[in-house]
C-alpha cells in the first residue's frame, strides 16, 4: 500500500515514495526510502504488502552479509531478482495477488561511479532498467498527474532537483484526497551521477509543495477554464 515514483534525469536519478504505513489495522508513518551500503550506497522502495516487504529488507540484508563482494548495479539486481521471486511463489496464492511486492533501487552503475541508474523488480522476480516508472496502490492514481510533470522524456532534460519537487508534487496530489492508502510528506532522494551520496527534499520544502497542491486541488476548475464567466 505505497506510492513510489523514480525517474532518470540528465544529472542522476530520483526516487520518491509516499510514508504511510499500515500494520496490523495501526497506521503510521515512517521514511520507506532505504540505503544499503554494498560497496556503494543503493537505494530501495518497496511496494506490497508490509509484511512482505519487510520480509525482502531481511533476506536482503542478510544476502549481502553472506555473500562475496558486489561490483556492480546489475548483480545487486540479480540478487534481489531471486528474493523476489521467492517471495511470490511462497506468498502470491495465500494472498490471492500474483505479485505481491516490486521493488524500485537505484544507485550508480558501478556502485561508487558511472551513470546512476534505476531498477525496477516485479513480483515474478524480473527486473529491468527503467527511465520512468510509478507505481504501487497509488501509482494508477498518480501516473496521470506524474507523466506529465516527470515523464521520462520529460526528465532526461532536467536536473535532479527540480525532478524531485515534480514527483513530490505529484505523490502528494494522491496523497489521502485520491488514495487514502497513500500519505504523508513524501520522501524525495537524490542521487547524481559519479557521486554515492544522496540528498533528500527537505520537510520545509515539502510542506510549500504541499500547500501548493491544495491551492490547486481547489482552484482546479478556474485553472481548466471551466468555471462560468
Amino acid at each position: 500500500m505505497t506510492l513510489i515514483i523514480g525517474t532518470k534525469c540528465c544529472d542522476g536519478i530520483v526516487i520518491g515514495s509516499d510514508r504511510k504505513i499500515q500494520r496490523g489495522g495501526e497506521t503510521s508513518y515512517a521514511n520507506k526510502i532505504f540505503e544499503f551500503n554494498v560497496g556503494g550506497k543503493i537505494l530501495f522502495a518497496a511496494e506490497g504488502l508490509t509484511g512482505i516487504r519487510d520480509d525482502f529488507f531481511y533476506l536482503f540484508n542478510s544476502a549481502i552479509e553472506s555473500r562475496r563482494a558486489i561490483d556492480t548495479l546489475y548483480e545487486v539486481k540479480l540478487l534481489v531478482e531471486d528474493i523476489i521471486a521467492n517471495l511470490s511463489e511462497r506468498y502470491a496464492e495465500r494472498v490471492q495477488e500474483t505479485s505481491p511486492v516490486g521493488v524500485l533501487m537505484g544507485g550508480l552503475e558501478n556502485l561508487t561511479q558511472g551513470p546512476a541508474l534505476v531498477y525496477y523488480v516485479h513480483g515474478v522476480g524480473y527486473g529491468e532498467q527503467v527511465a520512468f516508472r510509478c507505481s504501487g496502490h497509488g501509482g494508477e492514481y498518480a501516473y496521470s498527474v506524474a507523466k506529465f510533470l516527470c515523464g521520462p522524456h520529460i526528465c532526461q532534460n532536467l536536473e535532479t532537483k527540480e525532478v524531485a519537487r515534480r514527483i513530490a508534487y505529484a505523490i502528494l496530489w494522491v496523497s489521502e484526497e485520491v488514495d487514502s492508502t497513500v500519505g504523508g510528506l513524501p520522501s524525495v532522494v537524490m542521487m547524481k551521477n559519479n557521486d554515492q551520496n544522496v540528498s533528500y527534499l527537505e520537510d520545509e520544502g515539502l510542506r510549500k509543495i504541499e500547500e501548493t497542491v491544495k491551492e490547486h486541488r481547489r482552484d482546479l476548475p478556474k485553472m481548466f477554464g471551466l468555471c462560468n464567466e
